[in-house]
């Protein structure tokens, strides 16, 4: 415990699955901890972790300006970003509306534009010089293609090569930026697609067992611990990295899994 002592974090879409797994960490690490969601119930998720809570559209750059100006002005630095917010989608390229490849974009791969634009520009101006650790979430897609997930793995693909750029430009400075690519994690987004099958219990035990590690992960205990890595002082050493947490999905199918007879 107290990997994050005196560090000021800020973490949007915190409310809920990986952003609340991981606000659950930082609170446990010490780490005085602002949540952001778009979600007003998030004030009562907030209070329950003892953190604090601004309702946020991270999609408005006034509402990135006005909140990191509050966060800045009543602790007088910044020393973590998690950009968490987004939206899953699911549909074919031919018969994505051109409204929601925008709305896709605009939350996860725009929102986390603007979170590095001025989550960079305020550590620059942390007492004692420039420093911070910006922790961008992509995806397992957003390392390689999703059957049906025109929007999302480009919106998640887009993450992964800005948090390079950003790692890239700030470097120098010691403001360092990595992304992390979860793979199935056991949170509220996968409900409706377990709720759709016949066995929604069965359903999702049979996920889990595709996976090589053999069981879906957890949010806090796999994602939000990862994020204390990147957070901490720890990781001064890591920047621009892809840390894949996929219990092995990327890698493969499971041994007697893999040929197409088996």
């Amino acid at each position: 415990m107290g990997r994050l002592d005196n560090k000021i974090a800020i973490i949007t879409g915190g409310a809920s699955g990986l952003g609340l797994g991981t606000a659950t960490r930082f609170c446990e690490e010490g780490a005085t901890t602002v949540i952001t969601d778009l979600n007003p119930d998030g004030a009562d998720v907030a209070k329950g972790l003892g953190a604090s809570f601004i309702e946020q559209d991270v999609r408005s750059e006034e509402n990135w300006e006005a909140i990191l100006e509050e966060v800045i002005g009543q602790h007088g630095r910044l020393d973590i970003l998690v950009n968490n917010a987004g939206i899953f989608n699911s549909c074919p390229v031919d018969q994505t509306p051109l409204d929601e490849w925008q709305k896709v974009l605009d939350v996860n791969l725009t929102g986390v534009f603007l979170g590095c634009k001025h989550g960079v520009a305020r550590m620059k101006r942390n007492p004692g010089g420039p420093a911070g650790s910006i922790i961008n979430l992509s995806s397992v897609v957003g390392l390689r293609g999703q059957l049906g997930g025109a929007a999302y793995s480009a919106s998640k693909g887009g993450v992964r090569l800005l948090t390079k750029t950003v790692a890239l430009e700030n470097a120098p400075i010691g403001i360092r930026c990595s992304s992390i690519h979860p793979g199935v994690i056991d949170t509220p987004i996968m409900d409706p697609i377990f709720a759709a099958a016949d066995d929604p219990a069965a359903a999702k035990a049979l996920v889990g067992q595709s996976l090589p590690i053999g069981y879906m992960g957890d949010p806090a205990r796999d994602i939000g611990n990862m994020a204390v890595y990147l957070a901490s002082d720890e990781s001064v050493y890591v920047t621009g990295a892809e840390m894949v947490v996929d219990g092995g999905m990327t890698i493969g199918l499971p041994s007697g899994r893999n040929r197409p007879d088996s």
